[in-house]
């Protein structure tokens, strides 16, 4: 059983997951907020979705894993250069200019390498001009360098799902959870990769159940939790 998309903004050809549907939206960049709309196809029967949530930047990461605030988090403060040349990358970016935003973002790096959320950011925009295989080869480099974040691991993941690799997400989730017990979009990561496999087992309830405290999307499929499910 699987509900999909028929279209996300009109430039996918194939239909995302169900976790597509809510997070396709979420992924998140510095600085500034991005929505998406996405249009549900008959079988979700849920008309029109607002995006899972809006982005966010690493000051407020607590705000998807509650207990990042009580741990101690490497700090990094950006080079004055590299965070001039990411601030302008944010402005392209936000007037579509993708490759243009994708290259600053490279010279951010080039002149602080350690800047995390430059790097984060330039896998999101190397996403939107097609080109995943070096979004995805930054996001994993993301989630070996600094495993004490959260974005790169749910970002990945929100990746995979929408190119259909569900079993890859599944592991990425599994692995951000390691080391983010209480992120909510990683537990509806897990959730919903697990039923976009077509395991609609106790365990991806039990994450929906967590994370629809922040993504409504969630509650929906819990509402349509098949009767015999735990029987798959």
């Amino acid at each position: 059983m699987r509900s999909c998309l028929l279209a996300i903004c009109g430039s996918l050809l194939l239909a995302p997951s169900l976790f597509s549907q809510a997070v396709i939206g979420a992924q998140v960049r510095s600085g500034w907020d991005t929505e998406r709309t996405r249009e549900l196809d008959s079988l979700s029967e849920m008309g029109k979705s607002e995006p899972a949530s809006k982005a966010r930047t690493l000051s407020v990461e607590e705000a998807d894993d509650p207990t990042i605030a009580g741990r101690a988090i490497p700090k990094h403060d950006p080079v004055p250069a590299a965070r001039k040349a990411a601030e302008k990358a944010e402005k392209l970016s936000k007037k579509g200019r993708h490759e243009e935003a994708a290259a600053l973002f490279r010279n951010a790096l080039g002149i602080d390498p350690k800047y995390y959320e430059a790097a984060n950011n330039l896998a999101l925009e190397l996403e939107a001009v097609g080109k995943a295989g070096e979004a995805e080869n930054v996001l994993r480099g993301l989630t070996k360098s600094a495993p004490e974040h959260v974005l790169a691991f749910t970002n990945l993941g929100t990746l995979l799902c929408q190119e259909h690799r569900y079993a890859e997400a599944e592991t990425v989730a599994r692995k951000a959870l390691e080391h983010h017990r209480y992120s909510f979009k990683s537990n509806f990561l897990l959730g919903a990769a697990l039923i976009d496999q077509g395991h609609w087992t106790d365990e991806a309830k039990i994450k929906l159940e967590y994370a629809q405290v922040k993504y409504v999307e969630a509650k929906a499929l819990l509402d349509k939790w098949p009767v015999k499910a735990a029987a798959n």
